[in-house]
């Protein structure tokens, strides 16, 4: 049975779609199936029959074309009905009853499943936190953080499906994405772009196992180390071959599992043997690190891996009794390029009797090397279609291909992969993201109910929890008149128990992405995110009713972040973010990460209260981050802060994130091929909210000191104690205002005062100038001295003048490492021009008191170019200022290794965008740390300030996706 066209949808559709949809010619579509004739819905109270009409001569529909015609029918805008049921018919009218097709069934990965005694969870906890409702949800950082997760799903499984991805098609002889290019975007892409990069980690934060149908990475490099290649060495005794595993051929033809092709091997726990994998990672950046050990009965359910990094040293174990013979998720990372970055060593530290299977360690997320018919789409991975995935994940092909067509069949795909991976016993669920087409709008949520029965028990719970959730949280956040389309059954392949007949599964139809409006929602990140936060807390509550718990939900990221000299101490201080539905309930205890480069990060050190005091020795830089914690699990983190030690007194430089944005306005645009142009959202590309270590990894680099805070803290300082502000607007603009009313005040007061001000943005003079008040224009011409002459200088170099002469920079992205800096801003003033643009207009001006940036200063070239840049700019702006004298105890800063980084900065920080720290069968989180990285507690009550606050102490010692295109459009 051949593969099925994909031009069903599209072509049947056209005719719904609006004029602004593009065609199916340019789009690549093929023809229409041969054996369809024609359909339409016919609604009979509550039950929708879509009513198909067969050539003549045809005998019933292909599976995978039968599901792409439901999902096209479910799409019906005035849809109102509880069931979609399905009604094949001859050219001639008469009913058909086409036979079940018989499948193969899922093969039992691990029989011995059903015996093993499950590794003892905590029980969970009972809501203790009041609930106040919020009207804004606070932007993420782009990265989420290192370690294992606990919380209110802790010892739940929940299988993922990021939707579609590109499969090949007969009719086009060729791979193509599963859904075309509508309003700038595709079905394929932004639906695991969220799941990714939102709500995976945030499964994954309040304690869940998350298993993914296709890959979660958005690196499009990789590096594997293997006992069958390079990498991988043992010490000790007792090491023996084991069965079949994973090797790295490089590509994979149909029916080829990559864990059959290499070997493992194995050695007894609690002898103290060790097997190591050191990879070598082909550039700076941040990577999901996986791991693969064959499972057997015998072997331990707290295999031990101990994984160091520049941050420092994570200790997790793994259940390896199941879960074999597969890529796991681990961690996902900031490595540097090269080799010893990155050491996974599994330990035999356990209990005697156990044996432990060492196969491989895989970073990133890689392109795709499964091929069909000697060809592949030479994508990043995680756009395959989970048909290639779960082939490349060692599954057979019973799996991916039940229909034994020769290619497979991704919709089944997806659903047989999760039956095949889970063991027995597991607490599991299943929830597929996808986007609706058929012209209407809203959210719906589906189970089965077709020819195989009705879905499987608690699904229909599930869904219930699931779309409650989602319809509330959307009314609350983003259009309070949000569609309900209910949660309806339908024969979807991906929900039947034909292919999953083992635990819930549903189907999120988010919206719809043929629709103008609903596809704007479905390119807002914030969007993503608020819907992401309300599918993880209905599979919260769904877990809850099933165990007979309240349910606790983890809390939002904390805000007002600020690292700052007071009293001769160096001190960390936030804000609780919002708390209450459709957020997450009331922190009850926070985390403190810390960082010498703002890239990589420890493994946190849990405080009771919102502050901290660092003992950091005199010269040192630091970088935190901090979150939220309670019984629920953990939020994402803060945006960074940094500061450089002092020995005495207060630092000379102020840095002010000041850079919040987080809109579809930021998304990149990539021309995809068979697609055309579209919207990308890759976190690190909108707004990476590192800013503060970027300008801070120049600042020390240039010999300064500095101290930092968010813009949201700014009633936390008297900016007169500092010579210079560095007001570090990156991309702010008209959405979150690049410099409010009442933060204009601050700082003419502050400039009035005597007080330096350095501000750099490519998006401030566009809200200010163009679009500004009165008060604005005034602000600018009194204040800062500069307006706009134009809003894009039409180049990405720039090169100094005067104080900066002889210096250039380059800030596209494939030489920063930056966000795309898409509108430069041309700057008029009388002030002496100080850089330029390689057009010829004015990209800096000084007064040597206000100097301005018409583009953001830490997308100035790469990490060597931006110590450069300060090192001219700072003395020239602060030419009294000496650095103070540190005795050489071997502990001073001297700017650290920046310089030699090259454009290795720029990206996430030191996590990842889709980066959530649990998975596996991980209990334990916390672990050693590396020598001259640890973090300590010299107590819990130490008083400063007036207040209860933490002393830490302190022992211290990205990578882009292939460029997206050029083309900009203002929004």
């Amino acid at each position: 049975m051949a593969p099925s066209s994909p031009a069903l949808l599209f072509a049947l559709l056209l005719s719904l779609l609006p004029a602004r949809a593009h065609p199916p010619a340019a789009l690549g579509w093929a023809g229409l199936p041969s054996d369809l004739a024609a359909w339409h819905v016919e609604v009979r109270g509550e039950v929708a029959v879509l009513v198909v009409t067969l050539r003549p001569g045809r005998a019933g529909l292909d599976p995978d074309t039968l599901d792409r015609l439901l999902e096209s029918a479910a799409g019906q805008p005035e849809a109102r009905w509880r069931h979609l049921r399905v009604e094949q018919r001859s050219a001639d009218g008469e009913l058909l009853r086409p036979s079940r097709v018989q499948l193969p069934p899922v093969p039992e990965k691990e029989p011995w499943a059903a015996s093993l005694v499950p590794v003892p969870r905590r029980p969970s906890a009972l809501r203790t936190s009041p609930r106040v409702r919020s009207d804004r949800s606070p932007p993420p950082s782009a990265a989420d953080l290192p370690g294992g997760g606990a919380g209110a799903l802790e010892g739940k499984a929940v299988y993922i499906s990021q939707c579609h991805g590109w499969i090949w098609f007969d009719t086009l002889d060729d791979f193509s994405t599963q859904r075309g290019n509508l309003y700038d975007t595709v079905e394929d892409m932004h639906n695991p772009e969220g799941a990714d990069q939102f709500l995976i980690p945030m499964l994954e934060n309040m304690g869940a196992r998350v298993y993914t149908a296709k890959e979660r990475d958005l690196n499009p490099l990789m590096a594997i180390a293997d006992n069958d290649g390079d990498g991988y060495d043992e010490e000790g005794s007792g090491f023996v071959d084991g069965p079949d595993g994973f090797l790295d051929r490089g590509s994979w033809d149909y029916g080829e599992s990559p864990f059959s092709a290499g070997s493992t091997r194995r050695f007894p726990d609690g002898t103290g043997a060790v097997a190591s994998w050191i990879p070598e990672i082909p550039a700076d950046g941040t990577y999901a690190i996986y791991l693969s050990w064959d499972s057997a009965a015998d072997q331990s359910p707290r295999a031990h891996y101990r994984i160091t990094h520049p941050g420092g040293v994570i200790d997790r174990t793994f259940d390896q009794r199941v879960h074999g013979s597969t890529w796991q998720y681990a961690e996902t990372l900031y490595l540097p390029a090269g080799v010893g970055g990155l050491v996974v060593e599994l330990v035999g530290d356990g209990d005697a009797g156990d044996w432990l299977s060492a196969d491989a360690v895989r970073v990133g997320g890689g392109s795709t090397d499964v091929t069909r018919f000697g060809d592949n789409p030479a994508r990043p991975r995680w756009e395959d279609g989970a048909v290639q995935y779960t082939q490349y994940n060692g599954a057979p092909t019973s799996v991916y291909d039940p229909y034994d067509d020769g290619n497979g069949s991704d919709p089944s795909a997806r659903s047989r992969w999760a039956a095949w991976e889970r063991p027995s016993g597991e607490d599991a669920v299943y929830l597929s993201w996808h986007s609706n087409a058929g012209g209407g709008r809203g959210t719906s949520t589906y189970t089965y109910d077709g020819d195989y029965g009705p879905a499987v028990d608690g699904s229909e719970e599930l869904s219930s929890f699931v779309h409650e959730e989602i319809i509330e949280g959307l009314r609350a956040l983003q259009l309070s008149s949000w569609t309900d389309r209910g949660t309806p059954t339908a024969a979807f392949a991906e929900t039947s128990p034909a292919h999953n007949d083992e635990f819930p599964s549903i189907l999120v139809e988010l919206a719809f992405h043929d629709e103008v409006n609903d596809a704007a929602y479905l390119k807002e990140p914030g969007f993503r995110l608020d819907a992401s936060r309300a599918m993880a807390r209905g599979i919260a509550q769904y877990f809850a009713d099933s165990d007979g718990v309240d349910v606790i939900f983890p809390p939002e990221a904390p805000v007002g972040l600020s690292l700052l000299h007071e009293g001769g101490e160096l001190v960390a201080r936030w804000e609780a973010g919002p708390d209450g539905a459709p957020f997450g309930d009331r922190a009850t205890a926070w985390r403190l990460y810390t960082s010498e480069d703002g890239r990589s990060w420890d493994n946190g050190a849990d405080l009771s209260v919102p502050e901290a005091i660092l003992d950091v020795a005199p010269g040192r830089a630091v970088y935190v981050r901090a979150t939220a914690l309670n019984a629920g699990g953990e939020s994402f983190p803060t945006e960074v802060m940094g500061a450089r030690r002092m020995p005495e007194g207060a630092p000379p430089v102020l840095i002010v994130a000041a850079f919040d944005r987080f809109q579809a306005s930021q998304l990149g645009w990539e021309d995809l091929p068979r697609v055309g142009e579209i919207r990308r959202m890759w976190l690190p590309r909108l707004n990476p909210f590192d800013t503060v270590a970027v300008h801070g990894r120049a600042t020390v680099g240039a010999g300064f000191y500095m101290d930092s805070l968010s813009d949201e803290a700014l009633d936390r300082v008297e900016l007169g104690a500092y010579p210079l502000v560095i007001w570090a607007a990156g991309e702010e603009s008209t959405f979150d205002e690049a410099i409010s009313d009442a933060q204009q005040e601050i700082l003419r007061a502050y400039v009035e005062g005597g007080g330096k001000l350095v501000l750099s943005g490519a998006e401030a003079l566009w809200d200010l100038d163009e679009l500004g008040s009165d008060a604005d224009h005034a602000f600018l011409d009194e204040v800062l001295g500069v307006r706009i002459e134009a809003d894009d200088a039409e180049t990405e170099q720039v090169s100094g003048e005067g104080p900066l002469g002889g210096l250039s920079a380059d800030f596209s992205p494939a030489v920063s490492g930056c966000y795309p800096v898409e509108w430069p801003d041309v700057l008029a003033s009388a002030h002496p021009v100080i850089a330029r643009y390689a057009t010829g207009g004015a990209a800096g001006v000084s007064d040597g008191q206000i100097t301005h940036f018409g583009f953001p200063l830490e997308c100035a070239g790469d990490e060597a170019d931006r110590i450069a840049w300060f090192s001219a700019l700072l003395p020239h702006l602060l030419p009294d200022w000496e650095a103070p004298e540190i005795a050489d105890d071997g502990g001073g800063d001297d700017g650290g290794d920046g310089a030699a980084d090259g454009g290795a900065d720029g990206g996430g920080g030191g996590g990842s965008a889709d980066d959530a720290g649990a998975g596996g069968e991980d209990d334990a989180a916390d672990g050693g740390e590396a020598p001259g990285k640890g973090v300590g507690f010299e107590g819990c009550a130490h008083s400063h300030s007036g207040g209860s606050s933490s002393r830490i102490t302190l022992l211290l010692g990205l990578l882009a996706l292939p460029l997206l295109g050029r083309a900009r459009r203002r929004a």
